[in-house]
């Protein structure tokens, strides 16, 4: 029953209204030692909420108050709901790395070949914290600068109208580093690149760093070969047929194999087993290989024995 005030308004609940299927905190060991890409964030907004934010903050992310939790391109938008009618708008506001620096970002990732085999199964070595902060970016890859002017990093808004960091502010940092510390490449969206587009720029800069030297699938000679080029002028009448230098390319001398070129540049396995996977799977290309020539070179010889019992 809904209690009134001598003013005839009705008097807010003691308790913030009950949110069914919202976003809980469920870390087991609280907010104690957090991974490296959670530990900054947490603290230095913690650090600047007053007790009672804290403490009811905390309260709100472990009983699921928070209704929406989206984490998009340089924000994350929540809603989390109070004592009011409706939820309130949380918003912090990350500053994202320029186009120039998101190309060193890459050019950088991509000379270390681990970096990119950890990313793909969804982990962050701590070496790219050090990496990254030796190219002069105006922002750490790790954010740690919170407030509530524009340069702040971040920036932290809420429609509460309280002090910041407010208690809804403080509850959407316990969820956002939760997921900081369990999908540690969210840093990299907090900066304006998802991690999938990541690893495509990183994997195109090391494909033209590789081109022409040493690689699993060579061009054709025709294309890298020079002397094959002749004026347009004097191929117009045999444009349309092969000629004698389509059975000169047939005799050329194949390019050198390079064995297990992936699984080199990948490196090891972070899946665990009674058996190592590069070693099965190097084991499986070799024999897919040799299965491969021997059905070709059958291919081959069958015509002859057969003219040979005519």
């Amino acid at each position: 029953m809904t209690q009134w005030t001598e003013s005839n308004r009705p008097r807010p609940p003691e308790n913030p209204r009950r949110v069914i299927g919202g976003f809980k905190f469920k870390r087991p060991q609280g907010v104690a030692d957090w991974a490296w890409t959670a530990e900054p964030l947490f603290n230095a907004i913690a650090s600047a909420a007053d007790t009672d934010a804290l403490s009811e903050g905390n309260s709100y992310a472990i009983s699921g108050q928070t209704v929406t939790f989206p984490c998009t391109a340089t924000r994350v938008d929540a809603n989390v709901q109070g004592r009011a009618s409706r939820p309130y708008k949380v918003a912090l506001a990350f500053q994202p790395w320029t186009v120039e620096e998101w190309s060193k970002v890459v050019q950088a990732l991509a000379a270390e070949a681990g970096f990119s085999a950890r990313f793909l199964v969804g982990e962050m070595p701590q070496a790219v914290a050090p990496l990254l902060s030796g190219l002069g970016l105006k922002q750490e890859l790790v954010p740690c600068t919170p407030g509530t002017k524009p340069s702040s990093d971040p920036l932290m808004t809420c429609t509460c109208g309280m002090a910041q960091p407010c208690k809804h502010v403080v509850a959407v940092t316990h969820l956002l580093a939760e997921r900081l510390e369990t999908e540690p490449l969210t840093l990299f969206l907090l900066r304006g690149m998802s991690s999938e587009r990541l690893l495509e720029r990183i994997q195109e800069v090391r494909t033209l760093a590789t081109r022409g030297e040493n690689h699993a699938h060579p061009l054709p000679p025709a294309a890298t070969d020079r002397s094959l080029e002749l004026p347009l002028e004097s191929m117009l009448a045999d444009f349309w047929r092969p000629g004698k230098r389509l059975r000169e390319l047939e005799a050329r001398p194949a390019t050198a194999h390079a064995p297990h070129a992936i699984l080199r540049r990948l490196g090891a396995s972070p899946l665990g087993g009674r058996f190592p996977l590069v070693g099965l799977l190097a084991t499986i290309y070799d024999t897919t290989r040799q299965r491969a020539l021997a059905l070709r070179d059958g291919e081959r010889a069958a015509p002859s024995s057969d003219a040979s019992q005519k």
